[in-house]
């Protein structure tokens, strides 16, 4: 095998053989990533894949990286407008209910001064006392 090698290599001179490592080195050798463990060695690493597709998948990853992140940041900013959303749905269903909360406060405050109105006005022959039948009288009203 060497000597077959060290042929070629005389057939081919010094330019083919600095041709042929460069085409390896950018395009890679087919038959090197069936050698187990390879690619771990550092020198015949590039020479596995190749500099162009090494580069190329290196571009890939930044780029489905950059488009990642952008895409979750796009989801986030939605997320927070959504909730922007609701916070002010639930604010202003809280204005309501607290608006609603004072009406009631004020109509009971209402209703309890005329039952105290009535009751100042209680001329009843009885001898002004507040009784069942007075309590029943106002209820049937």
């Amino acid at each position: 095998m060497g000597a077959f090698l060290l042929w070629i290599a005389r057939q081919i001179g010094i330019t083919g053989c600095a041709v042929l490592l460069l085409l390896g080195y950018y395009e890679g050798i087919p038959g090197l990533r069936d050698i187990p463990f390879v690619e771990r060695i550092p020198v015949v690493r590039e020479f596995v894949a190749g500099r162009v597709a090494t580069a190329s998948a290196d571009a890939a990853a930044r780029a489905t990286k950059n488009l990642v992140g952008r895409v979750e940041l796009t989801a986030a900013e939605a997320r927070v407008k959504v909730l922007e959303v609701q916070l002010l749905i639930h604010k202003q269903m809280a204005e309501a209910e607290r608006r609603q909360a004072e009406r009631a406060r004020e109509q009971a405050e209402t209703a309890r001064r005329d039952l105290e109105a009535k009751i100042a006005e209680d001329t009843a022959d009885d001898g002004g006392a507040w009784t069942a039948g007075d309590d029943e009288w106002m209820r049937a009203r």
